[in-house]
C-alpha cells in the first residue's frame, strides 16, 4: 500500500503576507478612524476647558466671599468680558496680592483657560459682584461662558449653580 503525498506548492507560492491592496485599505480605514477620533478629542478638550474655567470662577467667588468675612472688608469682583478677565477688589481698590493673579487680575485668555469666552456678565445690570464685610452677596446675577454655560449666583446666600443650556 502506498500513501498519497499531499501536494504542496513551492515556497514562493505560499501566502506569506498582505497584498498591496490590503495594506492600502487598512491605511485608509486607520486614517478615517484617526480623523474621527481627533474631532471627538477636540470637543472633549473644549468641554474640559470650559468646566475648568467655571470651577476657577466659582472658587474665586467663594474665596472672595470668605476674604470679605474674615477681613471684615467689602470685597468685589469686576468682570471684563471684552478682555476675558476679572479683577478682585478690596474696599474699591485692586487687591494686588490676590493668589494666582497678576496684580489682582485673573486673565482667562491664555494658558489652560484659552478659547473660553466670557459671553456676558449681569449682576443687576452691572459687571461687578459685591460682598459686604459679613460675606453676604449684595447683587445676584449670571456669568455666561461660550454662549451656553451659565454660572448663576443667588443673592444674599451666594449659592452658585452651574448649568449648560
Amino acid at each position: 500500500m502506498t500513501k498519497n503525498k499531499k501536494y504542496l506548492p513551492p515556497a514562493s507560492k505560499l501566502n506569506k503576507g498582505f497584498t498591496l491592496i490590503e495594506l492600502l485599505v487598512m491605511i485608509i480605514i486607520l486614517g478615517v478612524l484617526g480623523a474621527l477620533s481627533s474631532v471627538r478629542i477636540k470637543n472633549i478638550s473644549s468641554n474640559v476647558k470650559i468646566t475648568s474655567t467655571l470651577n476657577r470662577i466659582r472658587a474665586d467667588i467663594n474665596m472672595v466671599k470668605e476674604l470679605a468675612l474674615s477681613s471684615h472688608n467689602n470685597m468685589s469682583i469686576s468682570f471684563n468680558h471684552l478682555q476675558e478677565s476679572y479683577t478682585v477688589l478690596k474696599n474699591g481698590t485692586i487687591m494686588q496680592d490676590y493668589p494666582d493673579s497678576e496684580n489682582g487680575v485673573i486673565n482667562l485668555s491664555s494658558g489652560s483657560f484659552s478659547n473660553v469666552d466670557i459671553t456676558s456678565v449681569n449682576f443687576n445690570n452691572s459687571n461687578i459682584i459685591s460682598f459686604d464685610k459679613w460675606g453676604n452677596v449684595l447683587n445676584s446675577g449670571t456669568i455666561v461662558l461660550n454662549q451656553n454655560h451659565t454660572l448663576q449666583i443667588s443673592g444674599m446666600n451666594g449659592i452658585i449653580e452651574i448649568s449648560n443650556q
